[in-house]
């Protein structure tokens, strides 16, 4: 079954055709965070850097002392099944929905802030996801992070959000192996540093409060549950034009007495090649455990994704984008429970203007937990 998915993958492409000139002149703003050009790229693109950071919120001079907003709405439905762990029944349509605000303001010439609110369940759930500053120590070589930021492990946490996400759910790894939105009280060093033949380092190191147990949803919020703080993060090369490898670490105690332990392993790659995009990711987890719990276990997982968006010169056209991912999760590698999974998703993109997407996803699944294992979802995401 995994021989045929994966030459299925290696074979799957997308070809569209397009005859009209757009008679409209597309219009840009450097504040906002749209989506990438679709143009020959002079330097290498990846989803980080189309994340809401300090690029982002860059004034112009004569906005320097004013707050840049921005944000989007999120509006997704069920057409067949659905996903405990990232989607919702059609009955709570309404209140499942997301609404999500970035603010931020550039307060000195190396002094930032940024922040993210997330708002949920008809308006009622209020979340801090991001509430950061941000100082250019030494120009992007060196920059120190402290607050409340996305703990550095791995790519996908750079396009999890509506926007940045090519399909409508996210790979099963982030969202059972990882927390699906792993946001840390703590600090963190950071940086890119150049080399000769195009060629870029890229770090990041945190020292942060940690989890408070081993599943997704032990995420703690303003408070510590020990003494003992998360050391981990990541780093990568970008060792070819449109090529990127990396590779993150996390370990730290989970518990109220500093006893257990928790570590994260990933490995990741993506290449981009103008608007042909392949990325994919690799988790592993250790969990210390007393026995009489059921003792430690492993676990592990991997994704990955392939997306080609082709530009339509056409009125209410701005692309299509086709895009197809394959992941497969292991929450316990002892035991067989029925909570193993295998999934290939596939997706259409379209785009009728700047800042509005449309999303369709079909997935078939291959997890005995599951009594449905075909399911469908559609989203619309407006941005501002």
């Amino acid at each position: 079954m995994k021989l045929y998915l994966c030459s299925f993958f290696l074979l799957f492409a997308f070809l569209f055709l397009s005859n009209t000139i757009y008679a409209g002149k597309r219009k840009t703003d450097a504040a906002t965070n749209d989506l990438p050009v679709l143009q020959e790229e002079k330097h290498t693109v990846f989803p980080e850097d189309f994340y809401f950071d300090v690029d982002a919120i860059s004034p112009k001079k004569d906005d320097e002392n004013k707050f840049e907003i921005h944000g989007f709405f999120e509006i997704t439905s069920p057409v067949k099944g659905r996903d405990d762990d990232s989607q919702q029944p059609s009955s709570e349509f309404l209140e499942e929905n997301e609404l999500v605000l970035w603010i931020g303001k550039q307060i000195t010439k190396k002094l930032s802030f940024a922040s993210e609110i997330e708002i949920e369940e008809g308006f009622n759930n209020y979340g801090l996801e991001k509430f950061e500053f941000s100082y250019h120590i030494a120009t992007d070589v060196l920059q120190l992070r402290i607050g409340k930021f996305l703990y550095p492990f791995g790519i996908e946490r750079f396009a999890e959000e509506g926007p940045f996400n090519k399909l409508v759910d996210r790979p099963l790894p982030s969202i059972r192996i990882i927390p699906g939105t792993y946001s840390d009280i703590g600090g963190m060093l950071c940086g890119t540093v150049p080399f000769l033949l195009n060629t870029r380092f890229k770090y990041e190191f945190a020292v942060t409060n940690g989890l408070e147990g081993p599943e997704p949803k032990d995420v703690q919020e303003l408070w510590d549950n020990n003494s003992n703080k998360t050391l981990g993060g990541r780093i990568a090369l970008e060792c070819f034009p449109g090529i990127e490898v990396g590779s993150s670490y996390s370990r730290g105690k989970y518990d109220e007495d500093s006893k257990l332990d928790i570590d994260f392993l990933g490995a990741d790659f993506q290449l981009k090649r103008g608007n042909w995009e392949i990325r994919g990711e690799y988790i592993a987890s250790r969990v210390e455990q007393k026995a009489e719990d059921g003792g430690n276990y492993y676990r592990n997982g991997y994704y990955i994704q392939s997306a080609y968006r082709y530009p339509f010169n056409l009125d209410y056209l701005k692309y299509l984008e086709g895009v197809v991912r394959f992941d497969s999760v292991d929450p316990n590698r002892d035991i067989t429970d029925g909570n193993e999974a295998d999934r290939v998703a596939i997706g259409l993109n379209y785009s009728p203007m700047e800042h509005v997407v449309f999303k369709f996803e079909y997935e078939v699944e291959n997890e005995p937990g599951e009594d449905i294992h075909g399911k469908s979802f559609v989203q619309a995401i407006f941005q501002w």
